[in-house]
């Protein structure tokens, strides 16, 4: 335990043994009760100031295997945006945090120390990591770790790109080949829409139309008029049309 903290519980708990000393008199039960009260407070701080850095250091040492790659696998290459990240339930602001569409893991760079005259970078552990946020190139993006019961879909981060009564995810993610006997990285996202209470990967215009059942027509019409094409279609676009298709489900929900 670092000297600082150490010194930070002892003079709190001796605040706390004044305190309670100096109360008027108590029954025995009542200051009992008080003491524990405190004590709770306590270690409340205490758990705050001492324990919270240790869940940003849980996971393993990460090291780079793409160094001979002419194009690595990380997201946010060559740059390292402010971040948040919630885990266990607490959120941290303003960190470094990288995502490696590889393996599917989300890196923290530890800089309140250095090893080897470079800070630590540290796989996070997976488990604990309830979701993390960039903002990147001017767009915000939301990752969250998302299971799938049936496993029709493997389980990992995705960036929530759409949350409302239909859902539009993506998964980053990147496939290795072997170029010049080096193993290189190429990017290659993955969209899902969840409809039918399941997602659905979109891969042809046809089959992402279907989605949309008797308001396909409406859809495409819709697609058409802002000239979108499936094949072309960036995140922003595909929000537009999800919203759109969203919009005129609660309009039909308002007429009956």
């Amino acid at each position: 335990m670092p000297l600082m903290n150490r010194q930070f519980f002892i003079l709190q708990f001796l605040v706390l043994s004044v305190a309670v000393s100096g109360q008027a008199p108590q029954s025995k039960a009542e200051r009992s009760q008080d003491i524990n009260l405190q004590k709770n407070h306590l270690y409340s701080l205490y758990y705050e100031s001492v324990s919270v850095p240790n869940e940003l250091i849980n996971g393993k040492e990460y090291l780079p295997y793409f160094l001979r790659s002419d194009h690595n696998p990380m997201l946010f290459a060559n740059e390292i945006p402010n971040a948040t990240l919630k885990i266990n339930g607490r959120e941290y602001r303003s960190i470094r945090l990288e995502y490696d569409t590889y393996l599917d893991e989300v890196i923290y760079t530890d800089t309140s120390r250095m090893v080897d005259n470079a800070y630590p970078r540290i796989a996070l552990n997976k488990d604990m990591v309830d979701g993390f946020g960039v903002f990147f190139r001017g767009d915000s993006m939301i990752f969250r770790y998302v299971r799938f019961p049936g496993k029709e879909i493997d389980d990992g981060f995705f960036e929530i790109a759409y949350d409302g009564d239909t859902r539009f995810i993506i998964r980053h993610k990147s496939s290795q080949y072997i170029f010049d006997a080096v193993k290189e990285y190429k990017y290659s996202p993955e969209r899902y829409i969840l409809a039918g209470g399941r997602f659905h990967e979109i891969k042809s215009s046809r089959a992402f139309l279907a989605l949309f059942g008797e308001r396909s027509g409406e859809v495409k019409a819709f697609m058409k008029g802002l000239k979108i094409k499936l094949r072309t279609a960036d995140k922003s676009d595909m929000i537009k049309v999800v919203a759109y298709y969203d919009s005129l489900k609660k309009s039909n929900a308002g007429m009956q």
